[in-house]
């Protein structure tokens, strides 16, 4: 995804909402590091069987082990929502149902974000599962943003002015 290809609207809610997840961390330096220390781990670290994962600023938890497969299907979904809004219709029967099991596993995983020095922040919560419209359930943007995107796609988020 490019940020540069989403709409005026979709720009502006990502910049409120990562100044906002960057400001319970500490700043937006502490918000890169995290992202910079997701990236450097040669295993996605949200298949740690500990159900967390320790970065230098904070740490990072969630309430369900989640596994490779999941994993590797909710990226392939990804990949599809990007490319095609519709894809869900688009699905085999088999596929589609594999993808709603998928969704359905990992809808109820709440991720905390929390730093080391409770002075930071708070931190801040994340689902996987964006539900908040009933008829379209799809994977958050928050989370892709913070586990899946580049570094350089946040950095853009962070320097969004609003154009007049």
């Amino acid at each position: 995804m490019r940020f540069k290809d989403l709409e005026e609207e979709t720009k502006e809610y990502l910049n409120k909402e990562v100044t906002t997840l960057s400001n319970s961390l500490g700043g937006v330096n502490f918000f890169l590091q995290l992202i910079e220390d997701i990236k450097n781990e040669k295993i996605n670290p949200l298949l740690n069987k500990s159900s967390a994962f320790h970065y230098s600023k904070g740490k990072v938890s969630w309430n369900k082990t989640i596994y490779k497969d999941t994993l590797v299907l909710l990226y392939e979904t990804m990949k599809l929502e990007e490319k095609d809004k519709d894809f869900f219709e688009k699905l085999k029967p088999k596929a589609k149902k594999n993808t709603i099991n998928m969704m359905k596993a990992l809808k109820p995983i709440n991720i905390e974000v929390r730093p080391k020095n409770q002075a930071d922040g708070e931190g801040f919560d994340l689902t996987i599962i964006d539900a908040t419209n009933s008829d379209a359930i799809k994977i958050s943007l928050l989370f892709k943003v913070v586990f899946f995107y580049n570094i350089s796609f946040v950095k853009e988020i962070l320097n969004y002015k609003k154009s007049l």
